[in-house]
């Protein structure tokens, strides 16, 4: 009876003051849906922002332990760099399966000659090498064969150096080995690329007399899920005679990207929870006199000062609900229209951020409304019924 009894009094306050409380639920609203925001961004744009940063090239190199091998002095077509067996791109497959890779890219270096011009060529996995390198653009097409023997891609510079365009032959000469290639792109990244000749793999390997030899390889891999250093150690762990060697700056520029995008976040969401605070606990002191009579005949008739300050407790608790579950579902969308505009995405729905803005929403309201609590627990019957 008593339960009844106080519910029926809480449901009576808060029909008889909807425009009061509409508001205090709408100011805790806004505070929660930013924590909402906040969350759903941190949980899913880390990956998706990570995934972006990707775009940049691989910030992990896999190279033999024992390190470059000087080519001083070598002849046409020696090797650049000290190699390493073809056969740990199996188990670098076997390892991707654990670790937080996007992808890997096998690379051989070789000197080849074309005419009177000595030119870097590459060989590589042409699909992988676009994978890890996504802001790599060509002119004309990709090669679309591991096992192409004939085609090759230009770097920019190179080809205007040679004056060659696409679709013009590509003879190649290594230590007596010629082989004819057909230009099939003309490749800009701005980098030392544009002045190399990238070929297949296999192709690179038969021209060079260099079977079943890489000299590096490039890896892709998600900051967001793991350190970059403990993958690292991780290849290392798996690959016997390679070393890995992380791309120090771009790891560095990711993770304080990261980090300040949550500061900032972090501080918005404080703020308005702050003003949020400040609205609802003068929602609760405007009720607090309104109802001061109220409040004067309930302990009149024997109502304790605890039975007072669960009432308007409950009032505080309802409405923090409320703001709670109005705010995450507005967070929720709020995330999904940020992420769309500022990065070409959508973010997936988590259950965290949801249970968070109820507990927010709560704990707001609640601590709110302990100052108009106190004071409408400590009224005296007697004074208040006088006036006074």
């Amino acid at each position: 009876m008593r339960v009844r009894f106080f519910l029926r009094l809480v449901q009576r306050s808060l029909t008889h003051r909807v425009g009061k409380w509409l508001t205090a639920i709408l100011a805790v609203a806004m505070g929660v849906s930013l924590v909402s925001t906040s969350l759903t961004l941190a949980l899913g744009m880390r990956a998706k922002m990570s995934q972006a940063l990707r775009a940049y090239g691989a910030n992990i190199l896999l190279v033999p332990a024992a390190g470059p091998a000087a080519a001083g002095g070598a002849p046409a077509g020696a090797q650049l760099f000290a190699s390493m067996s073809e056969d740990l791109l199996v188990r670098l497959g076997d390892l991707s399966r654990d670790l937080p890779l996007v992808g890997y890219a096998p690379l051989l270096y070789a000197m080849a000659e074309i005419g009177s011009h000595r030119v870097a060529l590459v060989g590589t996995w042409p699909d992988a090498i676009r994978q890890v390198n996504p802001s790599w653009r060509v002119e004309g097409g990709w090669i679309t064969d591991r096992a192409e023997l004939a085609e090759a891609i230009l770097g920019s510079s190179l080809a205007q150096k040679l004056a060659l365009t696409v679709g013009a032959p590509l003879p190649l000469t290594i230590q007596g080995r010629t082989r004819t290639f057909h230009v099939v792109g003309i490749l800009s990244t701005g980098g030392s690329e544009d002045e190399q000749v990238l070929v297949t793999l296999r192709a690179a390997q038969e021209l060079a007399g260099r079977a079943g030899q890489l000299n590096l390889i490039q890896v892709s891999a998600l900051a967001a899920d793991r350190g970059m250093e403990a993958v690292a150690r991780a290849l290392e762990a798996g690959l016997p005679g390679v070393a890995a060697r992380t791309q120090l700056r771009l790891v560095e520029a990711e993770e304080r990207l990261l980090a300040r995008l949550s500061l900032l976040l972090g501080l918005i969401a404080g703020l308005v929870l702050v003003a949020s605070t400040l609205t609802v606990a003068a929602d609760m002191a405007t009720s607090v006199l309104e109802r001061t009579r109220e409040i004067g005949l309930m302990k009149a008739l024997g109502a304790s000062r605890a039975r007072v300050g669960r009432l308007f407790l409950a009032e505080a608790g309802l409405i923090g609900l409320a703001g709670g579950l109005l705010g995450g579902a507005a967070g929720l969308l709020l995330a999904q229209i940020i992420a769309r505009t500022a990065f070409g995405g959508t973010v997936p729905f988590s259950t965290l951020p949801t249970v968070a803005s109820i507990g927010v929403g709560v704990c707001v309201a609640s601590l709110a409304g302990l100052i108009p609590v106190r004071r409408a627990a400590s009224a005296q019957p007697s004074l208040v019924l006088r006036g006074e």
